[in-house]
């Protein structure tokens, strides 16, 4: 009579924790197992903390955080300049984590986001690893695969600090990653709406990542297949925060996503600039040969789960889990190519790549990926050698490589404090003077810059709100310098909502498509009659200014500047939540005539905006 098997010598099903009363000689066979798989988290995780802090820097787009998170902590709320209630900031929970830092420790905002940045994006690769070897650990000894990019592509350490969300969306990657493969059938549903409520704060980490958001919800609905009160409850987990937010977002400022993407038109198409972009990240880093291996990795992995649990449900949820990244990477990257990429070198397009990479950062040990293992160890050892040259150049056709320009222009490799870039930056020594003269003006004064990118100085109209008014054409830097009750009139529409509703032009670098010339400016801040001279080095003529100045009064744009500017009552909220799909929607021509014909003239026109009605 056969003797059944012991529950101590069953063989644990991927997922299953070991028996606790595993024999000892078989525990003491598994331990330089253990030992490894340990490394396999730790050393790469060591690695790219040490080569994140090699690179730490904060750039001018990182700076435009600050000044929100300034006005935050002086009781203005959260605003880019004091009576205007404009959103500048594209990651909002990193705002207000940096705010909450700041009121905490009272350091400098610059640094303490590069270091949290760091601090994060560490954190977020190591969970992202964890998840990995536990959703493949049921196959025996793993090795490093998909890792290998994240050593060997520079751009990762980049903007593991940089100042922008960058960080804290790895940090959320990694760890609803890691969450996700912690899912399991029979859950209880504690963990079930915590998970969930992690994945539900994708769009509030950057609004892209709603795609991520959708792609973990859906396959964590496929493992627990829950009933009608258990989807509902998952799905109000995820959505409660971000709806919130959505309400407040809509009520306080007027919109319904942050002006950032208003003002880079997140909606629109350039396919063929975007593909470029691509390339132009994928190309330098000799990431081509890669691609079919890391991509016959996934195949593999997706076809051995199909195979080894095709009918069984533990098979379809792993299966489930293992499409979920790879699924959300491909919209996320097909997102990237649609709106024409970015001015920052590689940045949007990073998230993707580490998404796509999640399933194969690590794989099990076979012959085949044993032998890819090793074609992608002999491409780190090349890609990482002076046989590859660095791709430190300044520009290329379609981006911008930043960080080189700034560690350039601030002649500090690491640049992690305002303080470095309000000294430093060439465009700010003139500027401080000038932001210092105004302050001491007998009338309020204008800052204004000719086609030169000279700073001048006008009169404003006595009425005006502020006492200085100056155009930022580096937008972070500017608001650093600027006193909080100075009004910086952001020239790309990233924090001025007159500026993002422009209708789009295409004619500089991805993101800073819509430029708001002088006549705009001269038109709503400047005298009544600005001297001759000034309109001359303004390039805007007096009769342009007049037709700008009265399209900033009519229909649709004046309701705009009021919905941003008049005093925040119940009645305005209201106004502003009501009228947020169509102020999202509006645009008006760049040309001051245009605009007044279509704005004083048009169907908006005599009887009230239709945003009022």
């Amino acid at each position: 009579m056969r003797t059944p098997a012991t529950p101590e010598a069953a063989p644990s099903l991927p997922g299953q924790r070991a028996s606790s009363t595993r024999p000892p000689a078989v525990a003491e066979r598994l331990r330089p197992v253990r030992w490894w798989h340990a490394a396999l988290v730790a050393v790469p995780t060591a690695a790219l903390f040490v080569l994140g802090y090699r690179r730490r820097w904060i750039c001018d787009d990182g700076l435009i955080y600050l000044r929100p998170v300034r006005q935050i902590l002086a009781g203005n709320g959260p605003v880019f300049n004091v009576g205007e209630r404009a959103e500048s900031a594209t990651g909002t929970l990193w705002q207000w984590l940096l705010a909450l830092a700041t009121w905490v420790t009272g350091e400098d905002p610059a640094f303490l986001a590069v270091g949290l940045g760091l601090l994060l994006s560490t954190a977020g690769f190591a969970f992202a690893l964890l998840a990995t070897c536990r959703l493949h650990r049921g196959g025996g000894l793993l090795l490093p695969a998909g890792v290998f990019v994240l050593l060997a592509v520079p751009p990762f350490w980049s903007y593991m600090t940089s100042g922008l969300e960058s960080g804290l969306g790895a940090f959320w990657t990694g760890l609803s990653w890691w969450l996700l493969t912690r899912t399991r059938r029979g859950r209880e549903a504690r963990g079930t709406c915590t998970a969930a409520f992690v994945f539900g704060l994708g769009p509030l980490v950057r609004p892209d990542l709603a795609v991520v958001t959708a792609c973990f919800l859906a396959a964590q609905w496929w493992v627990l297949r829950p009933s009608r009160r258990g989807t509902a409850a998952m799905l109000a987990s995820a959505g409660a925060v971000p709806l919130a937010y959505e309400v407040f977002r809509a009520g306080y400022y007027g919109i319904l996503v942050p002006l950032p993407a208003i003002a880079k038109e997140a909606s629109a198409s350039d396919w063929s600039r975007g593909a470029g972009y691509v390339q132009e990240t994928l190309g330098p880093y000799w990431l081509w040969p890669v691609v079919p291996v890391l991509g016959a990795l996934a195949a593999l992995l997706v076809r051995r789960t199909r195979r080894e649990q095709r009918g069984r449900v533990p098979g379809r949820a792993s299966l489930a889990v293992l499409l979920a990244p790879l699924a959300a990477g491909l919209l996320l990257a097909g997102y990237v190519v649609r709106v024409g990429g970015d001015y920052m070198h590689a940045r949007m397009i990073l998230p993707a790549l580490v998404l796509l990479l999640l399933p194969v950062l690590v794989v099990p040990a076979t012959r085949v990926t044993g032998a890819a293992v090793v074609l992608l160890a002999v491409w780190l050892c090349a890609a990482v050698s002076p046989l590859r040259a660095p791709f430190d150049v300044r520009s290329t056709p379609g981006s911008f490589n930043v960080r080189s320009s700034d560690v350039d222009g601030l002649r500090d490799h690491n640049p992690v404090r305002t303080a470095t870039w309000v000294a430093n930056w060439p465009a700010l020594p003139e500027g401080r003077a000038m932001l210092a003269r105004a302050e001491r003006a007998p009338g309020p004064t204008l800052l204004y810059f000719d086609a030169g990118r000279r700073l001048h100085a006008t009169p404003m109209r006595a009425d005006a709100p502020y006492r200085v008014v100056i155009v930022g054409r580096h937008l972070g830097v500017t608001g650093a310098a600027a006193p909080l009750d100075a009004y910086v009139n952001d020239a790309w529409g990233l924090a001025s909502p007159i500026g993002a509703h422009l209708a789009l032009e295409r004619w500089s670098w991805p993101g800073h498509e819509k430029f708001l010339r002088n006549y705009w400016i001269f038109a709503e801040w400047a005298a009544e009659h600005p001297p001759q001279r000034d309109l001359l080095r303004a390039g805007a003529a007096r009769e342009t200014v007049l037709a700008a100045r009265a399209a900033l009064g009519c229909g649709d744009l004046a309701e705009l500047r009021e919905s941003v500017r008049a005093p925040l009552t119940a009645e305005r909220f209201w106004r502003n939540l009501t009228g947020s799909v169509e102020r999202t929607r509006f645009r008006f021509a760049r040309w001051p005539a245009a605009a007044q014909r279509a704005l004083c003239d048009g169907p908006s026109a005599g009887g009230g905006s239709r945003l009022t009605r």
